[in-house]
């Protein structure tokens, strides 16, 4: 479908629309996402914050090099990356359609997401089949996607927990924590099985950023906390025996 370098043109175009997207909803009212009650366990990972929120800028930098560096590199320079441009516009269509609806519409922001995982765990499994990877290639292919794809899948833990909470209609009851620790347990799974079953060390650390930041904010459920924080040290220490068996394997 796409001769030449035709697809890194149509990732650049795709790009360039979340991009704007995302400009557009920062600066209108209306794009920001919004709670009435304070933020606790995942909703902190939807709300705009310093911590939270600061590794979509990681993300879509690393991005920008996966994008632009096919574009810009000469003949001689190792990058045998596909440039994926089918699934990537998928991507950003349904990143755009998630930005857009905000949390107005959950279930339907929930949907995109959903359809987002699916298509960026296929991107993110193509980029790991590379054999011997170049150094551009880990830090502009794998890299970003690895963030991407752990992020996304934690966006979607949380929204999963958001619409429960916002069809409950915020009722206070003992069970309210259960699904929020249910899902912190499910993050803490798949962070493991990923990581390990592609020696993945950066998939764990990115469900750790986002467990750290449920940690930093107030909860009202003291159990939340502990669970949240245990698992993001958890996962710094599973990262690290990643790192240290994919470096034992490769000797």
């Amino acid at each position: 479908m796409f001769r030449g370098r035709s697809g890194y043109w149509c990732n650049l175009a795709s790009f360039a629309a979340l991009i704007a997207v995302n400009l557009a909803a920062a600066a209108l009212p209306s794009g920001v996402r919004r709670y009435e009650a304070p933020s606790s366990g995942f909703q902190v990972l939807l709300t705009p914050g310093t911590y939270s929120f600061s590794i979509w800028l990681l993300i879509y930098g690393l991005l920008g090099g996966w994008v632009l560096y096919p574009l810009l590199r000469t003949n001689r320079e190792p990058f045998s990356a596909s440039p994926l441009p089918v699934n990537f516009l998928l991507s950003c269509i349904l990143s755009i359609v998630w930005v857009t609806l905000g949390d107005q519409h959950p279930l339907l922001s929930l949907t995109a997401l959903l359809l987002q995982v699916i298509v960026t765990a296929s991107m993110y499994r193509r980029t790991r089949q590379i054999l011997r990877p170049a150094a551009v290639e880990v830090w502009f292919v794998r890299l970003p996607f690895s963030l991407y794809f752990g992020w996304i899948s934690l966006i979607t833990l949380a929204s999963i927990d958001t619409l429960w909470d916002h069809t409950r209609g915020h009722e206070g009851n003992l069970w309210q924590p259960g699904l929020t620790l249910f899902l912190l347990l499910v993050g803490l799974a798949v962070a493991c099985l990923v990581g390990f079953r592609w020696r993945d060390a950066i998939i764990p650390l990115t469900f750790a950023w986002g467990y750290g930041a449920i940690t930093a904010m107030p909860q009202p459920y003291r159990v939340v906390f502990i669970v949240s924080g245990a698992g993001a040290l958890a996962l710094v220490v599973y990262s690290l025996w990643i790192s240290f068996l994919r470096t034992y394997e490769r000797d």
